[in-house]
């Protein structure tokens, strides 16, 4: 598998430490920040999605792999603005105080983020 597939695979299953190792030997091999983002991060989070509309994962692991997600963004951040990557918009997000769907709105906006969005709210 190449290492794409493999930082894909390694954040469908949630395993965060293991995305960053994967994307910082990516980087070192000279693969773009854009290329990780959209062939790794963006491409498992896809494949999860799918999984999730024909109930074969449910909102927990949903909820693993969007920290793992998370935590690989993070990672690519400032190699991302080094390149030169902007984000595609703007999103505005945000619950009532004391909501419970906090965890929602958290991985709705942890997703955005993914997808390149800059996001605004807590």
């Amino acid at each position: 598998m190449s290492l794409l597939e493999n930082i894909s695979v390694a954040m469908q299953k949630g395993k965060a430490k293991e995305v960053v190792q994967l994307i910082t030997e990516a980087l070192g091999s000279g693969t773009s920040a854009q290329e990780i983002l959209n062939g790794g991060l963006l491409k498992g989070m896809g494949e999860l999605g799918a999984r999730f509309k024909r109930n074969e994962v449910f909102v927990p692991e949903v909820l693993v792999v969007a920290r793992a997600l998370n935590m690989g963004t993070e990672a690519l951040k400032a190699k991302l603005l080094e390149e030169g990557v902007t984000s595609i918009g703007k999103a505005v997000i945000g619950t009532v105080k004391g909501d419970m769907h906090d965890i929602g709105k958290n991985l709705v906006k942890m997703m955005l983020e993914g997808a390149g969005f800059q996001v605004v709210g807590r």
